[in-house]
């Protein structure tokens, strides 16, 4: 049996509720207009750098808290 990419992320998905691409998405592309932030789907492992990218960007009182269902990003200017 052969398995393409796209039904294994989808297993991958179902077993562990993390989606590699949300993850991606959030560690690359995190949206900084507003606070709280949440990300469903999202592993986290993001939370490291998704902090690293706000200090970078000049945000305080930077905090993630992780659930089941993804991370909630909290921070201010």
């Amino acid at each position: 049996m052969i398995v393409t990419g796209g039904e294994q992320s989808k297993r991958a998905k179902r077993k562990t509720g993390f989606s590699l691409r949300a993850t991606w998405m959030a560690i690359r592309g995190l949206p900084v207009e507003h606070f709280p932030l949440i990300l469903p789907n999202v592993h986290p492992i993001a939370a490291f750098f998704i902090l690293r990218r706000l200090k970078h960007l000049g945000y305080s009182n930077c905090r993630v808290t992780t659930s089941d269902k993804g991370l909630t990003v909290y921070a201010s200017k």
